[in-house]
């Protein structure tokens, strides 16, 4: 839409309210630049808000403190490998050189108490570093970003707002923002940052991009309909890794809750309703969510003992889970097996492959198996979670054309840029998301505030 008189006039206007946009608008509200936050609505909550708040960060002094060795380079190489080489390596190296920037602005500038997840590694990690907040939930880093603004005189948060396209001048250039339900609100902006959501609630873009995930549930936050990523398409945006996404292999089939991604890596074994395992227990959980679509009925039950429990019995997410209802437990494993209606002779039979009894077909690493009463159990199946294609941006955020140009004024991050994963949910690291928002929510405020103050 070309531009005409605005309503209002802002340095830069920030669409959408998650943890790439709370971000994009904090770094640059702190600078003094005028900020418009427009959001969806907050009720509804935002994806970095129900995740686990896991932020990768390399080399940290969480990290130094535990013992840990790690580097840039190799949070880099960890995430390209996973990626199967798919992935930005400039964006990659972009966000992975200013990921323990991340925990610092959390710890030192929004006095979030960070620490680093010792209890397990994940799968296709070579050290650990995913750092959380409180609780091991996103809720308390998005409330500390909510917080900072709302300090702010020259933010504007602006709830019960959503964002409805981008106004352009004659020369292809974003000049403004379409705001409200109506479209009604015009807002003059020198910068606009995309951010987002994916399109994981959008049906007719799963279908067209993502068909194997039609009609599966999402327990992603509902709304994320892609709007800035068609805006963007609608201005000759390049787009990538459309058909990738996060998916979830351990959520607690009609419950609405999920096993926190630990319990695998601690030793669960997980196998379908014929007390068959089907699978490596120990793989990224967003892979495996379609090896258990794949079995009958599209469930399989993960059972664990009471030395898991322990680990995890702390965190947030796991004391929702138990409070739903969705954990199973009995004295021995005899027991608990006839509570899920398993063959007792096939159970037995997974748990000797998974103590190296019997020859493991599967290749899981060789890892603690449940052997202390109570076992616990649950019936578990697959999710989407997020998408993971979007808008190409450079390393600093700007949105590109396939030539690699740039749209003037416009950036992007988030569920509205091209993810970090390529193709498949295979090549989801755990964090990755996370990474992905807060960095390049980063890296367009950071970016866009000092083009303003340059010019």
């Amino acid at each position: 839409m070309k531009a005409e008189a605005f309503d209002y006039q802002a340095d830069i206007v920030v669409v959408g309210g998650g943890a790439c946009g709370l971000m994009a608008a904090y770094r640059a509200g702190r600078q003094g630049l005028d900020v418009i936050l427009l959001e969806k609505d907050s009720r509804h909550g935002c994806n970095a808000e129900i995740a686990s708040g896991s932020v990768p960060a390399a080399p940290t002094g969480h990290q130094h403190r535990a013992g840990v060795s790690d580097s840039v380079e190799q949070m880099i190489g960890d995430i390209l490998r996973k990626s199967g080489n798919q992935a930005d390596p400039d964006i990659v190296r972009a966000l992975c050189e200013r990921s323990a920037e991340l925990i610092r602005v959390f710890e030192e500038e929004l006095g979030v108490a960070m620490e680093l997840n010792t209890d397990t590694g994940r799968y296709g990690f070579s050290a650990l570093r995913l750092h959380n907040g409180p609780g091991r939930t996103g809720a308390p880093l998005i409330q500390a970003l909510r917080s900072a603004l709302g300090q702010m005189d020259n933010v504007t948060y602006a709830d019960r707002t959503p964002g409805a396209g981008l106004i352009v001048d004659d020369a292809g250039a974003v000049v403004g923002v379409l705001a409200g339900a109506d479209a009604g609100q015009r807002l003059g902006a020198r910068r606009a940052i995309l951010a987002c959501d994916g399109f994981g609630s959008n049906q007719e873009m799963i279908a067209r991009y993502i068909p194997d995930m039609r009609g599966v549930d999402s327990i992603g936050v509902q709304g994320n309909t892609g709007d800035a990523i068609r805006w963007g398409m609608d201005l000759g945006a390049a787009v990538a890794h459309m058909s990738g996404y996060q998916a979830h292999g351990l959520v607690c089939a009609g419950y609405g809750t999920r096993l926190v991604p630990e319990i695998p890596q601690l030793g669960a074994v997980i196998m379908n309703r014929q007390g068959e395992r089907f699978a490596r227990e120990d793989q990224g959980y967003s892979e495996f969510a379609r090896v258990v679509l794949a079995q009958p009925g599209q469930t399989a039950v993960a059972i664990f003992d009471q030395r898991m429990v322990d680990v995890v019995a702390r965190l947030d997410h796991w004391k929702d889970t138990v409070s739903s209802g969705a954990i199973k437990s009995a004295p021995t494993l005899e027991e608990l097996a006839a509570l899920f209606k398993l063959p007792r002779s096939s159970v037995a039979h997974s748990f000797a492959q998974c103590r190296g009894d019997l020859p493991d077909p599967f290749g899981r690493a060789r890892l603690p198996v449940p052997a202390v009463g109570p076992f616990h159990g649950a019936v578990i199946t697959g999710a989407m979670v997020h998408t993971q294609g979007g808008l190409v941006v450079d390393i600093h955020a700007r949105v590109r054309r396939p030539d690699g140009s740039v749209i003037p004024n416009l950036y992007a991050g988030g569920g509205s840029a091209a993810g970090l994963s390529g193709d498949r949910p295979e090549g989801y690291l755990s964090g990755n998301g996370l990474l992905s928002a807060y960095g390049l929510g980063l890296i367009a405020g950071d970016h866009a505030a000092a083009s303003l103050l340059a010019a």
